[in-house]
């Protein structure tokens, strides 16, 4: 794992576990929309879209994370992303990405994909780690490029 995906996640867990992690991840998902990408038959990447909020199935909180071939997979993943757009402004009220205050590779993506910054969620690591807010809000900009 890239080592900015690393501290941005591990700071989450009480017990850093990388098999529980991906057990979340398909746990937690929106049915069909969890993915991988390999890059030289090794796993390269994972990203998807996990349910925000139990109670409520149109909020969605998107997530990804790879390894040191994760750059290489980001053109693949931007396009796929945007084949899903209609699926997304069908389905989905609200779509954010909480991301580490550090990692600002992760912002530039995420801004030019069309996330509005909401806010700062001061604290929100177990170690005190800032984290940055970043949503689509449907019929606000979810269809912005």
């Amino acid at each position: 794992m890239r080592s900015q995906d690393f501290r941005e996640i591990a700071c989450l867990w009480k017990e850093w576990d990388t098999r529980a992690l991906g057990i979340c991840a398909v746990e937690t998902s929106v049915p069909d929309m969890v993915w991988s990408v390999w890059y030289n038959g090794q796993p390269a990447a994972a990203y998807g879209f996990s349910r925000a909020s139990a109670f409520d199935p149109d909020h969605w909180q998107a997530w990804a994370f790879g390894t040191e071939w994760f750059k290489r997979c980001v053109p693949l993943i931007t396009r796929h992303l945007n084949t899903l757009r209609p699926a997304i402004e069908r389905d989905c009220r609200r779509l954010q990405v909480l991301t580490h205050k550090d990692h600002d590779i992760a912002h530039h993506w995420i801004e030019t994909l069309g996330g509005q910054k909401e806010g700062v969620l001061r604290s929100f690591g177990r170690g005190g780690e800032d984290f940055f807010l970043y949503a689509w809000v449907k019929d606000e900009d979810l269809k912005s490029p």
